[in-house]
């Protein structure tokens, strides 16, 4: 998949790439593993969120601004003061991300790509189902990350949205993950393989999907998502929307009348590839990361007093900073490249436990942990040793996303009454591993963090 970056935060991709990719998955299931087309009862999807695709009116490729381009800062700034009741009704604060500033944004300086626009669409999931059905849906996962839809109400803001000047006619429908939104056109059945008239849901963002796959579906429950980015996240049931933080996402959940309340980061996964491509040479193979890992073990707990802040891409949270930069401090004579692999996955645990205090979380129980930086059994321990609880790791946890998604479709075809019991037959009863605090380390780790938090204002004053 090619991203494209440009001079002032623009990060961009082509979204028929995705469907590409989407066709030859789809054709290794039928000619390497043999499933029968026939065999699919209905599909169900989930994305990347905070997108904004648009869909020609003259079938023009236009690419996709993602989740991270933050090109309409003066848009999000402009909303927040002339439009501050947005966020009362939304839940979330307006930010440079917001679709609904990139659609102000668009408006301004694309104003050829917004006309020609027919639907905007905000997941990657929702162009996908548009590619097989022409309809133009999206989820209340996705919409409430957009600055668009009332939170509680699970409805877009018409009137604040024509006050703005949002063009209306342009937005997707909002459905719930669970309905039946389309069916496999003949086209589509002809490029895919899909059976024609397959059902196909609207599916969830991939937060909504994320979090039923950790087996959070009721208040209190929480859990950690460590992938390319991430985020630390609570279900709660009823949300107070007026003390909505700054970074902080409070989302609709799949169960209805539920809420996710997220804090992301920007630096997770992503800095763990670089520190590999750097201090191994190379991330293109899995014995790169075991070689890492194994430089990691070689460090002391601590690293030798090394601190790593991991802004490498700027940051959404603890602190929003766009740009913030990643630094080690406390190096010294006897510093080894160890000392610094091991402070790379420190820092990022450091700044996961500066969103457990900032989520107010049940410290009292342990924390699930998905994606695909689970896989990493040092990186695992010592966020359990930094925060001090005990760390539930499920099998294939990097596959429990995927899971989740799976979630609408077995309620939609009754395979289970609800998603408390998709989860207690197929999440919570999966094998897990859990890693539990060395109080040693722990106590080590709590002088260590004291230090930490200090770096990000102490650093300020150098690029300000």
């Amino acid at each position: 998949m090619t991203t494209h970056f440009g001079e002032n935060r623009e990060v961009e991709q082509n979204p028929t790439e995705w469907w590409q990719a989407v066709k030859k998955i789809a054709q290794t299931w039928w000619n390497d593993l043999s499933i029968d087309p026939k065999q699919v009862s209905m599909i169900s999807f989930s994305g990347q969120m905070e997108d904004v695709i648009p869909v020609s009116k003259n079938n023009q490729k236009h690419r996709a601004i993602l989740y991270s381009d933050t090109r309409a800062k003066g848009e999000a700034v402009f909303l927040h003061e002339k439009f501050p009741e947005l966020t009362k009704k939304t839940g979330n604060s307006i930010k440079p991300s917001s679709p609904i500033a990139k659609l102000l944004w668009l408006e301004k300086y694309k104003k050829n790509l917004y006309e020609d626009t027919l639907c905007f669409l905000f997941n990657a999931k929702d162009f996908i189902i548009y590619q097989l059905t022409n309809k133009f849906v999206t989820d209340p996962i996705a919409g409430a990350t957009t600055g668009m839809m009332n939170l509680l109400e699970r409805q877009w803001v018409w009137d604040l949205l024509e006050k703005i000047g949002i063009d209306l006619d342009k937005l997707p429908n909002l459905c719930q993950p669970e309905e039946i939104v389309g069916y496999v056109s003949a086209h589509a059945s002809a490029e895919t393989g899909f059976s024609e008239s397959t059902p196909v849901l609207c599916g969830s963002g991939d937060a909504g999907a994320s979090t039923i796959g950790a087996g959070a579906v009721k208040e209190g429950d929480s859990y950690f998502y460590i992938g390319t980015t991430g985020w630390v996240a609570v279900v709660k049931e009823q949300e107070d929307l007026e003390s909505s933080m700054n970074g902080v996402f409070h989302l609709a959940h799949l169960p209805q009348k539920s809420t996710i309340t997220i804090a992301p980061l920007l630096n997770v996964g992503n800095v763990h590839h670089w520190a590999v491509e750097t201090f191994i040479g190379s991330a293109e193979s899995d014995a790169s990361f075991v070689a890492y890992e194994e430089l990691i073990n070689d460090a002391s707990p601590g690293s030798n007093g090394v601190l790593f802040l991991p802004y490498l891409n700027g940051e959404r949270n603890p602190i929003s900073d766009s740009e913030a930069r990643g630094a080690f401090w406390g190096i010294g004579p006897n510093t080894k490249k160890s000392d610094f692999t091991r402070a790379v996955i420190e820092g990022i645990c450091f700044s996961l436990k500066q969103l457990i205090e900032l989520l107010d979380i049940d410290e009292s129980k342990s924390i699930t942990l998905i994606g695909g930086g689970a896989k990493s059994a040092s990186w695992c321990q010592i966020l359990a040793d930094c925060i001090g609880v005990p760390v539930r790791v499920p099998a294939e946890s990097e596959f429990m996303p995927a899971i989740g998604a799976a979630s609408s479709g077995f309620i939609r075809l009754g395979w289970v009454k609800d998603y408390q019991e998709f989860s207690d037959r197929f999440i919570t009863t999966n094998d897990a591993k859990v890693y539990r605090p060395d109080d040693e380390n722990y106590n080590l780790y709590q002088i260590m963090y004291q230090q930490y938090v200090k770096l990000y204002p102490s650093l300020t004053e150098i690029y300000r």
